[in-house]
């Protein structure tokens, strides 16, 4: 194996352990917000207690979504440059489906003008 084909596993490793991350951050962020809106509930706390958490919050999902939004197109990046070096980028394995670069099937034929 190429030190060049060594160096495209890692990276597609690393890119695979950050998009995880991006998404548990953003899950867990899902989580707490809705732990808070839930609690105010709960406590019989009018709507505004906590509201300026909440905002914070919701910035926070808006920042997180940013970075997966961007880790998703360094993917498509990465794997522009693994083909134009000839690195095989499925080394390793895929264990996750991906969609059509058409943005995924639906079952049903398209019709094309």
């Amino acid at each position: 194996m190429t030190n060049k084909h060594e160096t495209g596993i890692k990276i597609a490793r690393q890119l695979r352990t950050t998009e995880h991350a991006v998404d548990t951050a953003l899950a867990e962020m899902f989580r707490l917000g809705a732990q808070m809106v839930d609690g105010r509930k709960a406590a019989n706390l009018a709507a505004a207690v906590g509201q300026d958490s909440l905002n914070e919050i919701v910035s926070g999902l808006s920042a997180l979504n940013t970075a997966r939004q961007a880790t998703v197109a360094a993917h498509g990046g990465l794997l522009e440059v693994a083909q134009d070096h000839n690195v095989v980028w499925r080394m390793d394995g895929t264990t996750e489906e991906k969609p059509n670069p058409t943005g995924g099937t639906t079952g049903y034929l398209a019709v094309v003008a």
